[in-house]
């Protein structure tokens, strides 16, 4: 209903049989340069070209169609599904019926379009149009030809735009009633790459079988190589069974990362989607290379290795979800990260959300990483409500603070003075400062509030006369730092942070 054809030509030969209240029409047609449209445009073609015989009944109850012959060239649109057909013949037959509720159910479904997809499948549609049923008896896809001319605008519209691949992919599936009972699938040398860096798969192949209710025998997937967000995975194999419904792990995972490697402790999947969780991990890090790490994120070159552990994590409610927490040794103490969540991780814009907790971190070798004039002591710290937005932050509030006295350098006296907008009180002045490299120091403190790309800043306690403390001193040469500025704009103060790890050494006027 509502179908309008706009444009092309038929030819062929018709029949046609009218015995009381139905119809029946059959014969052998050819279309060329088809455009038509229906359901508001959501479901149309476009210089579609079809031949091969059809046989149409209809009655009160039932409308049947059977075609069998083939499609070529031209486009088809439905929903988010578009495909370029090829311009030579791509086979097809297809049985259908339509009652007069309006259900649609497509009880066979042939299509071949050379080497790219072979389709033998069927469905059930409702007269609204939701799908109530499909299954796949195979899919035999061939991924570098199939991907750009069926599945383009589908990827796009769920935020992989540009997704390239190759290999085998031979599939089965059955759905019913808003839920997948079974899938099987095989991989054969499959590389798979977003073009925008955000994942990268290389050499997969391997096999998963599931059904809901069953046990079957174990199947394994593994791969060559891979990357997430350009940080590298090593050669890998999973060794996957059903268990009570889930794929699972049934022995942990080893993957190499960054001279070190990932234990995936457990693994469960619910490829039926019933459940809340989708999926649950926990992993384990060990030995991870920190410098590898940093240059893989563009940061500066961190020293030494990082361990750790995620105990468990879960995809819920279209967000990753970490229970409990995450524990990592860096620079000689511990960051744990707790109320973690992650949503649209390859999407366009992800989001991050967490709260962090430093304890025991080691200023010398954090200091000497980032360029900023050296600190010696240890830091503390929390970031509450930490929010990233396309891996930049929108929202947290994090303090900072020194536990115990240590030594300061005449540089990271003066990037601190710049961070906060302050200056000198209370003790030596610029023309003595230059005459010390380093000045004993009882507490340092900074803290900010970032909402609405402004900081609100503050420090170890409010300062006499106005401003807050950075540094207090700890005997002679003694330095106090007040900072001035309470509300500074985030860029701001990031171009100062830039400025005070990138060499641009201050002069002591």
């Amino acid at each position: 209903p509502g179908a309008s054809i706009r444009n092309g030509s038929a030819s062929g030969s018709v029949a046609l049989d009218a015995d009381g209240g139905s119809v029946r029409v059959s014969g052998r047609l050819g279309v060329e340069g088809l455009a038509a449209f229906a359901q508001g445009g959501s479901v149309a073609a476009q210089g579609l070209g079809l031949r091969g015989d059809f046989n149409l009944q209809h009655d009160a109850q039932v409308t049947r169609l059977d075609f069998d012959g083939a499609l070529r060239g031209g486009e088809l649109l439905a929903g988010s599904f578009y495909a370029q057909l090829p311009a030579r013949d791509a086979p097809l037959d297809v049985n259908l019926s339509r009652d007069a509720a309006g259900a649609l159910r497509i009880s066979r479904l042939d299509y071949q379009d050379g080497t790219a997809v072979a389709l033998n499948a069927s469905m059930a549609l409702s007269a609204k149009g939701a799908l109530d049923s499909l299954v796949v008896n195979h899919a035999n896809i061939d991924l570098a030809r199939a991907i750009p001319r069926y599945a383009s605008t589908w990827l796009q519209s769920h935020g992989l735009p540009g997704l390239q691949g190759m290999g085998q992919a031979h599939v089965a599936l059955n759905w019913q009633r808003g839920a997948l009972n079974a899938l099987q699938v095989r991989l054969q040398n499959v590389d798979m790459a977003d073009t925008s860096g955000r994942f990268a798969i290389a050499g997969l192949n391997g096999a998963l079988d599931w059904r809901s209710g069953a046990t079957l025998a174990p199947t394994t997937l593994g791969w060559r190589a891979a990357s997430i967000y350009h940080l590298p995975l090593g050669t890998a194999q999973l060794h996957l069974r059903d268990d009570k419904g889930l794929l699972a792990l049934t022995a942990p995972a080893q993957i190499p990362l960054l001279g070190g490697s990932m234990l995936a402790q457990h693994f469960s999947f619910d490829p039926a989607g019933t459940q809340r969780t989708r999926w649950s991990t926990g992993l384990a890090f060990v030995g991870v290379s920190l410098g590898e790490l940093s240059g893989a994120l563009g940061w500066p070159a961190f020293r030494g290795t990082l361990g750790g552990a995620i105990p468990d994590l879960r995809w819920q409610d279209g967000r990753a979800v970490l229970q409990g927490g995450l524990s990592m040794q860096v620079f000689g103490g511990y960051v744990d990260v707790t109320r973690m969540s992650l949503a649209h991780l390859f999407g366009v814009a992800p989001e991050l959300g967490a709260d962090l907790s430093l304890r025991g971190i080691e200023l010398a070798p954090l200091t000497s990483v980032f360029d900023f004039g050296e600190i010696t002591g240890k830091l503390d710290g929390n970031v509450q409500g930490l929010r990233l937005v396309s891996w930049h932050p929108v929202a947290f509030k994090a303090e900072l603070h020194t536990v115990g006295g240590g030594r300061i350098s005449q540089r990271a006296v003066k990037n601190l003075t710049s961070v906060g907008g302050g200056g000198l009180a209370g003790g030596i002045q610029g023309a003595v400062l230059r005459l010390f490299s380093t000045f004993p120091y009882q507490r340092i403190g900074l803290s900010c509030m970032l909402a609405n790309d402004v900081c609100t800043m503050g420090g170890i306690k409010p300062a006499e006369g106005g401003g807050y403390s950075i540094v207090e001193g700890d005997g002679l040469p003694y330095i106090h730092i007040i900072g001035h500025q309470t509300r500074v704009d985030w860029s701001t103060l990031l171009s100062r942070l830039q400025a005070a790890t990138t060499g641009q050494r201050p002069v002591i006027r």
